[in-house]
């Protein structure tokens, strides 16, 4: 995990966690940007080569399940599961690329400095 101060960011690289550590983790991740005031979250992602479910080159499957991750991310945004963090996906401003996703959160009227950051394991492989 990495926290920008500049940019108001934090941003999560997710090459090499299991699919499991990421449903887990970034739950908390958002949850915690969010207290502490950031604007925006960053999944890093990969597999840009791989077309995810609902975009243009989709064909099905994976590759030796390359594009899971990805495909775990969108899916909890597009189900709405980070909605109390995350602006709404009509004001447009959260931006999914097929390497990463950026999150722009809501506003937090009370930020939090002494909110807890979740400490995210090492990666599984």
């Amino acid at each position: 995990m990495d926290i920008d101060n500049d940019s108001m960011t934090v941003r999560m690289d997710w090459h090499q966690y299991a699919p499991d550590q990421v449903e887990t983790w970034s739950d908390l991740l958002v949850e915690a940007a969010f207290a502490h005031g950031y604007r925006y979250v960053e999944f890093v992602h990969g597999a840009a080569d791989v077309a995810a479910r609902g975009t243009p080159g989709y064909a099905g499957g994976r590759v030796e399940g390359r594009g899971a991750i990805k495909e775990i991310l969108r899916s909890r945004y597009h189900r709405g599961a980070w909605r109390r963090w995350v602006t709404d996906r009509r004001e447009g401003l959260n931006r999914l690329s097929e390497g990463s996703m950026t999150l722009a959160l809501r506003d937090n009227p009370n930020p939090n400095s002494d909110a807890r950051w979740p400490v995210v394991p090492p990666p599984a492989y």
